[in-house]
C-alpha cells in the first residue's frame, strides 16, 4: 500500500508525464542530448540518534531552521556526528501551510536538548536511495523517479522521506535523497 507522500509524489510524477506526452506531441525537433542513467542504490540505513527542529509550513525556511539548529549545537559545543537532513511528514496535497517536515543533525548520545528541539532515535531501515547533484528546482522531478523507480522494482514507498544534505548548499552541494522502501 502506498504512503500518501508516495502517492503525493506518484501524482506528481504522472502531472509531469502529461506534459511530456503534449509535448511529444508537437513537431518533432532535434534528440535531446542522452541523459545520465538515474542511479538508486537500495541499502539498510543504520540508526541515527539526533538533534531535531519540528517545522511547520514552507520548505523555504530550510535556511533559518539549520541556522538555528546549528546555532544551538555551537552555543552548547557539540560536534554533530554526520551531515545535516531533514525528513518529510506530509503529502504535498496539504498546502504549503500545512506541511510537517524536520531539520536535524546526528548528534552524540549525551547531546543536551532544550524546547523546540528534540531528541529523537531513528531506526534502522531499507531506503533507496538516490543521489541528486543537480539543482534543488529539480527535486521534485527526481523524488518523482525515485518513487517510480521503486515502485517498477518491486518496492513499497514509505515515509517519512529524507534528504541528508552533502557540502555546501549554497554551491550546488550534493542531496542524497532516502526514501524508505519494503519488498
Amino acid at each position: 500500500m502506498l504512503s500518501s507522500r508516495s502517492t503525493g509524489v506518484f501524482v506528481l510524477l504522472a502531472g509531469l508525464g502529461l506534459a511530456a506526452s503534449a509535448s511529444a506531441q508537437q513537431a518533432p525537433t532535434a534528440p535531446a542530448p542522452a541523459q545520465p542513467a538515474f542511479e538508486v542504490r537500495v541499502i539498510p540505513l543504520e540508526p541515527v540518534h539526533a538533534l531535531v527542529l519540528p517545522m511547520k509550513g514552507s520548505y523555504s525556511q530550510h535556511p533559518d531552521a539549520f541556522a538555528q539548529l546549528g546555532g544551538f549545537l555551537s552555543q552548547r559545543g557539540i560536534e554533530p556526528t554526520g551531515p545535516p537532513f531533514a525528513r518529510y511528514f506530509s503529502d504535498l496535497s496539504v498546502g504549503e501551510a500545512n506541511l510537517v517536515w524536520e531539520v536535524a543533525f546526528p548528534v552524540p548520545a549525551d547531546a543536551p536538548t532544550k524546547a523546540p528541539f528534540e531528541i529523537k532515535d531513528l531506526p534502522a531501515t531499507l531506503a533507496a536511495v538516490h543521489v541528486h547533484k543537480g539543482s534543488m528546482e529539480e527535486l521534485g522531478t527526481a523524488w518523482g523517479n525515485l518513487v517510480q523507480w521503486a515502485m517498477t522494482n518491486g518496492y513499497t514507498p514509505a515515509t517519512p522521506v529524507m534528504q541528508v544534505f552533502k557540502g555546501d548548499m549554497s554551491a550546488g552541494g550534493e542531496v542524497e535523497m532516502r526514501l524508505p522502501v519494503t519488498k
